[in-house]
């Protein structure tokens, strides 16, 4: 394949995700990528592809202005079925630029499960933030603390889970779990806690260049303290962990989140709609599914 076309294919798959580029780009290399089709002309610019490995196949659909819906299901119709038919096999998954809304019905109608929507966001400043004065102790974490930190996590993500369909006692249920990634991630100084005295107010998980976690207690939420612990997070990944490009990633239902990482200086990178196929109709004919 053109080094041009493949550098602008991996382009548009950054769309959904930078994961994603980065997981496709290696497939690439290994010859694992199928591309259906791709575009590139004033009217219309996109691509849909899959890559294929021994456990599951990964679709990636991501179009800048999206074709209609009608394009939309020629498109992904005929290349799909082979996948779909082999699904007990092979774990299958959908991709979409989460502003492909066509696209993402019709994948849906297809029996593929929204597994998650959101957003990828960056930091778009190079200095690390200037941080508050504030009366917060930063800690790291101690097994004594864990009892307090999955009642946080539990409650903090609690409306979250509830609205979309997940777990909403996971860190209660999987606390043993949770008590391991926390020492780990104490290993890799990935993790702080914030408290006023006895009391625990919120807490941050780091992924490398991603933040994967940031909580606070429901009790003192829209109080400022949100913004305090984003600040010593990213400037602990920027001057102790060396991270040139800060990342985090939120689901769309998330709006709240998402307005207090825009205010601070976080921009969109990805949009995203990620789907697993589960119906146990596996049969594609002219357009209709039995």
């Amino acid at each position: 394949m053109d080094t041009e076309i493949k550098g602008d294919i991996l382009n548009l798959i950054e769309k959904i995700s930078p994961q994603g580029r980065n997981y496709v780009n290696e497939a690439f290399n290994n010859n694992m990528v199928k591309v259906f089709y791709y575009n590139k002309s004033i009217d219309e610019h996109g691509v849909f592809c899959i890559v294929e490995n021994n456990d599951c196949n990964i679709a990636y659909f991501s179009f800048l202005n999206e074709p209609n819906k009608e394009k939309c299901k020629g498109l992904i119709m005929a290349d799909m079925k082979p996948f779909i038919n082999e699904v007990n096999e092979k774990e299958l998954c959908f991709n979409v630029y989460g502003k492909n809304v066509g696209a993402i019905e019709f994948v849906q109608s297809l029996g593929f499960k929204a597994d998650m929507e959101g957003y990828h966001l960056f930091y778009n400043r190079q200095e690390a933030p200037v941080i508050s004065q504030s009366e917060l102790i930063e800690k790291q974490f101690e097994d004594s603390m864990l009892d307090h930190l999955v009642e946080l996590f539990d409650k903090g993500y609690f409306q979250l889970n509830k609205e979309n369909g997940w777990q909403t006692d996971w860190y209660y249920t999987n606390s043993k779990v949770f008590q391991a990634g926390l020492q780990e991630k104490v290993r890799d100084n990935e993790f702080r806690s914030f408290w006023l005295g006895n009391q625990l107010i919120g807490a941050y998980i780091i992924d490398k260049n991603y933040i994967r976690d940031l909580v606070v207690s429901p009790g003192y939420q829209n109080r400022g303290y949100g913004s305090i612990i984003l600040a010593h997070c990213i400037k602990h990944m920027i001057e102790k962990k060396n991270v040139q490009k800060v990342c985090l990633r939120i689901t769309k239902s998330n709006l709240s989140a998402k307005r207090l990482y825009e205010r601070n200086h976080f921009e969109e990178l990805a949009c995203f709609a990620e789907h697993t196929f589960i119906s146990n109709i596996n049969t594609l004919n002219e357009g209709e599914i039995y």
